[in-house]
């Protein structure tokens, strides 16, 4: 309910004329100072309301697209196992070597096979790192949080507001009580 919702006794009903013992001009001051000091409070409530919906939009969204990634995602084997594997063929090879510059040569390899390897652990440290960090914030789970949470966040919205016009509702009844019996704010 705003405050253009209920009427006043004693306000201008458009007769030109007051209906109760105060005075027309005082009522429509009473009933315009009213509004003036709810109406900022009945906004930031609207606008709290729209911004939770708006939130919860954004967090609808957030989840389908989460649920169409994860739902799209092919999947990867690690190439680690076999490079990890394929190094250990390497070092039974060199073991087997029986010429010193085929030792060599194999060692070379070997080595540079072993960085290589060394290289792609860190590398695939930090992307799982990464992915996880990716998952815990963009995630199909983290985005099912987000929308739980921004549905409590519009019902608490909602609830607010709702006590916001019963609020005004209550000091509407008041002024309603105080202009029928013909006294006025001093």
């Amino acid at each position: 309910m705003t405050s253009d919702d209920t009427s006043v006794p004693g306000a201008d009903s458009g007769s030109g004329r007051a209906t109760s013992p105060a005075s027309s001009p005082d009522v429509l001051r009473l009933v315009q100072t009213f509004d003036e000091r709810f109406a900022p409070h009945l906004e930031r409530a609207s606008l709290a309301v729209r911004d939770a919906e708006l939130a919860l939009e954004k967090a609808n969204e957030a989840l389908v697209q989460a649920e169409q990634a994860a739902a799209s995602k092919p999947y990867v084997s690690d190439p680690l196992v076999f490079m990890r594997a394929s190094l250990d063929d390497e070092v039974d090879g060199l073991r087997r070597k029986t010429t010193p510059k085929k030792v060599q040569a194999a060692y070379r390899y070997m080595l540079a096979r072993a960085v290589e390897l060394a290289a792609a652990e860190v590398q695939g440290y930090h992307d799982d790192q990464a992915a996880l960090d990716h998952e815990r914030q963009h995630g199909v789970e983290a985005c099912r949080a987000a929308h739980r949470s921004a549905a409590e966040r519009v019902a608490a919205a909602r609830d607010m507001h709702q006590r916001v016009l019963a609020a005004e509702q209550t000091a509407r009844a008041g002024l309603t009580a105080m202009v029928e019996k013909g006294l006025s704010v001093e």
